[in-house]
């Protein structure tokens, strides 16, 4: 039911043409777009697509910074029809994620920090981190 495999050309489009509310919602308050976005993740990591049910899931990766590395990812409403079927694949991949590993989440999308929080990532308290000061939350491995 779920395929992952290396992001082809042409993947970009069919994730943004689905994406969820909170996902661009997320990416307004840091001042990018869904594709601005994309583009980032996919020129400084191996990126992932994923396709629940034949239907395009969710693009993903992980940037390396050095000292840290930063995962990545865009979704579409598609993951809210098969919560189950993603939860499982994104546990498999977030098991071989190290400790140097953070990010941030808009407390807004509420969906992701419950992800995130039901994967076992560490959250911070909210803090101002948006463009317009919006609150999000720091994501740490452990």
């Amino acid at each position: 039911m779920v395929e992952i495999r290396p992001t082809l050309p042409g993947d970009t489009w069919l994730i943004l043409a689905d994406l969820r509310p909170a996902e661009v919602a997320e990416f307004d308050a840091l001042g990018v777009t869904s594709e601005e976005c994309m583009r980032i993740g996919l020129a400084r990591s191996n990126a992932f697509t994923m396709f629940i049910a034949g239907q395009p899931a969710g693009m993903f990766g992980l940037m390396d910074f050095g000292t840290y590395q930063v995962p990545w990812g865009v979704f579409t409403t598609v993951i809210d029809r098969h919560p189950i079927a993603f939860l499982r694949a994104a546990r498999r991949w977030a098991e071989a994620l190290s400790s140097t590993t953070v990010n941030y989440v808009d407390v807004r999308n509420e969906l992701a920090v419950k992800w995130f929080e039901w994967m076992g990532f560490t959250l911070s308290e909210p803090v101002e981190y948006g463009l317009n000061s919006e609150t999000f939350r720091q994501v740490r491995v452990h």
